[in-house]
Parts: C-alpha cells; sequence; structure tokens
C-alpha cells in the first residue's frame, strides 16, 4: 500500500499576487541593485533604467524585475503606476523558487510586444542569458556581456561581485 502523501501549498503573498512572480531574496535583491546601478553609472544618457515597474503589454500584465527604455525624460508632477509601451530589454533574475521554464511563456510575451532582447540572470551559477527574438541566445559566465540589441557592455565580474 502507498502510503498518502500530503502537501502543503504556501499561500501567495501579496507582492507574488500583485507582480506575478515569487519574493526575491537577498542575491535576487543583491543582483538587482548591482546591475541597476551598473546600468544607471554607465547608460543613463543613453537609457531609463526602471526596477520593478510594471508594464502592460497585448493585454497582460508584467513586472520584470529590470525594464531598460530609450532615455525619456520625467514628468515629477505626473505619474503612471504602469506603462503599455515595450521596454527595449528587460533583465529577469532567477529566484530560488523559479524554474527557468517559467519564462518561456513570459519572454515570448515581451518578444511579441516588441521588446529587443531579456536577459535572464541566474545568480547560482553566475551566469546571464541574453534572448533575442530571432531565438538566438548568448551566454556569460565571465569577461564582457554585450548585449547585441542596445550595445550595453558590461564586466560579468562586477555583476557577481562579492
Amino acid at each position: 500500500m502507498t502510503p498518502e502523501v500530503i502537501t502543503h501549498e504556501n499561500p501567495i503573498s501579496s507582492y507574488e499576487a500583485e507582480r506575478g512572480k515569487p519574493m526575491p531574496s537577498l542575491n535576487h535583491s543583491g543582483i538587482q541593485s548591482t546591475l541597476t546601478g551598473l546600468l544607471w553609472v554607465n547608460y543613463r544618457t543613453e537609457y531609463s533604467i526602471f526596477p520593478e515597474l510594471s508594464i502592460k503589454l497585448n493585454g497582460e500584465s508584467f513586472t520584470p524585475d529590470i525594464s531598460i527604455y530609450p532615455k525619456r525624460k520625467l514628468n515629477w508632477q505626473q505619474d503612471a503606476r504602469s506603462l503599455a509601451e515595450a521596454p527595449l530589454t528587460t533583465v529577469e533574475i532567477l529566484s530560488p523558487s523559479q524554474v527557468i521554464d517559467t519564462f518561456q511563456t513570459k519572454f515570448a510575451a515581451y518578444f511579441a510586444a516588441g521588446v529587443k532582447s531579456c536577459w535572464l540572470v541566474q545568480p547560482f551559477v553566475e551566469t546571464i542569458f541574453i534572448f533575442t527574438p530571432d531565438g538566438k541566445i548568448a551566454v556569460f559566465h565571465e569577461g564582457t556581456l554585450t548585449d547585441p540589441a542596445n550595445g550595453i557592455t558590461l564586466d560579468i565580474g562586477e555583476i557577481f561581485a562579492e
């Protein structure tokens, strides 16, 4: 006789329900902060860098960890809770509770809306994958990351520095 297996689903937090993704871990948060800072320091005159910005693309809501847009001027007297305009690039950081398969559908939706590149950051193996709409995947584990869609280059060692 097979023993009964009892599972208990963890309740979904308001963060997870609102953003459609798990709550970030310490490493996730550290990488997000580092990447946002490096992008801002090196590319703030060319691009607008938005962490945790809600976007609505083709009727679906998403909250990438980082969205990279062509440079735009912000109006401090007029705010928006989300944007309907696709970013040039999205950055998603894999949380410990996520599986890579969850990004296949998300990236397909991003590309269908006009996103030019999607980064998938895997902190555990200190690797960044850059996906483009043509199905190509560039893998960066050391050296210099170069995104062919936007010309951004970053030192992998700086991203995963201790």
